[in-house]
């Protein structure tokens, strides 16, 4: 049996912790998948940076753990366990063997619940903030991204700042800031766990209500919202970075939440525009036929907020203003005319395919579980999918390229050896 055809059962225990559980007896390993509502939309402006400290040292040390006993209670059974945040959540990801479940829950448990963020971990952990922050700073698709999302989101929007802080916020954390932050928001109401594999559903509910059954609710549930934002007027952002071969170009607005009815109606459309180099015109027009781009690309990335709609581009520094034009053109073509018959059907085959693709794995059915709960999308989402899509019509496409696609609006970030001329 194919790992999707079993039933999906969902269970909410009394203190609010959702448990999705698919069974796959295909071999002997299981995925932990886990969305807790604890990401870094709840940091304060001063404290950038607070959310992602927290989740990557869940596993440095607990009352009960040092790190080290950690990583020796997993890693000699081959299992491993993890967690690092988005804006909005933090994902908790393991992979284990069927036979080591309880082992690898014990220790899910004692990081989510009982994590102590020991000082010299936490002095470790900033030093390699600061690293990962100086590298990114030296990659041109990384501040060309940056530069976009800065002028298109307001200062005091979540959106605006990367997940990870700035080396001035993350040296203001202290300890007592992480153990208040992860007391208010690691919550069981806040948390989402989707497991699958080789497990038994009853014997999972049970094991799962007597590791958390008793983690006890505490206060109001913070809310879990994100501001919406007005499309803003264009804007040219650059970084000139001299000693750079290559510039990164990022051409957008703000786009649409994941609850957006028109979203499935939106993916076509993107996946013709940008999405899959196969099929897409960008990386057919501006890389393969104008040869103005070594990689070309666009993405509308919905989530609880309304995420970036971006066309992104490596080029050679000699072309960035023919690119910006040939990039900017093919979105007001896409806006005006639409698409054709042919390009909705093998966007249609696209996306039905990769979704079944992903199926395919726990870790990717897991994955699609937490996104369906997440969203309210129904677990007979999986079920729908494909007719979700085939339903879809070239006119419905071609009117949500109308309303969603706003060239004139188009804010363009440059990062690389370019100075505006």
């Amino acid at each position: 049996m194919s790992n999707h055809q079993s039933p999906v059962t969902r269970h909410v225990y009394d203190n609010g912790l959702t448990l999705l559980i698919r069974e796959n007896h295909f071999n002997q390993t299981v995925a932990i998948s886990g969305r807790l509502k604890a990401g870094s939309m709840y940091d304060h402006q001063s404290s950038y940076g607070l959310a992602d400290v927290v989740a990557n040292m869940l596993t440095k040390g607990t009352e009960n753990r040092t790190w080290e006993e950690i990583a020796e209670t997993t890693e000699s059974v081959g299992a491993n366990i993890g967690a690092a945040s988005s804006t909005e959540t933090v994902s908790i990801e393991g992979r284990l063997l069927s036979k080591d479940f309880d082992r690898v829950l014990d220790v899910l448990n004692d990081i989510l619940r009982a994590s102590n963020f020991p000082q010299e971990e936490l002095e470790k952990h900033r030093h390699q903030v600061y690293s990962w922050l100086k590298a990114w700073e030296d990659e041109t698709d990384d501040v060309a991204d940056r530069l976009l999302r800065e002028a298109i989101y307001p200062v005091e929007h979540p959106y605006h700042w990367r997940v990870q802080g700035t080396e001035e916020s993350v040296e203001r954390i202290q300890r007592g800031a992480l153990v208040d932050f992860h007391a208010t928001f690691y919550r069981p109401d806040s948390l989402i766990l989707a497991i699958v594999g080789d497990v038994e559903t009853q014997a999972i509910i049970e094991k799962i209500d007597a590791a958390m059954g008793d983690w006890a609710v505490n206060g109001e549930k913070p809310p879990f919202t994100i501001p919406t934002v007005e499309y803003c007027e264009k804007q040219v952002v650059s970084k000139p970075m001299m000693d750079k071969s290559q510039a990164n170009i990022e051409i957008g607005h703000k786009g649409i939440t994941r609850k957006n009815p028109d979203f499935y109606t939106i993916n076509l459309m993107n996946a013709v525009l940008g999405g899959s180099a196969g099929i897409a015109r960008l990386f057919g027009r501006v890389r393969d036929v104008q040869g103005l781009a070594y990689s070309v690309w666009s993405s509308f990335s919905p989530s609880m907020g309304e995420g970036l709609f971006h066309a992104s581009a490596g080029v050679n520094p000699a072309n960035v203003d023919k690119a910006v034009k040939s990039i900017l053109h093919e979105i007001e073509l896409m806006k005006s005319d639409g698409i054709t018959l042919e390009e909705l059907s093998d966007a249609q085959n696209l996306i039905v395919g990769n979704f079944a693709l992903a199926l395919e794995t726990n870790r990717g059915l897991a994955a699609v579980l937490l996104t369906a709960e997440l969203y309210g999308l129904g677990l007979d989402y999986l079920e729908h999918h494909e007719s979700i899509y085939r339903s879809i019509t070239r006119a419905q496409v071609n009117a949500a390229a109308q309303k969603y696609l706003h060239p004139d609006l188009c804010s363009i970030a440059i990062a690389g050896p370019y100075r505006e001329t």
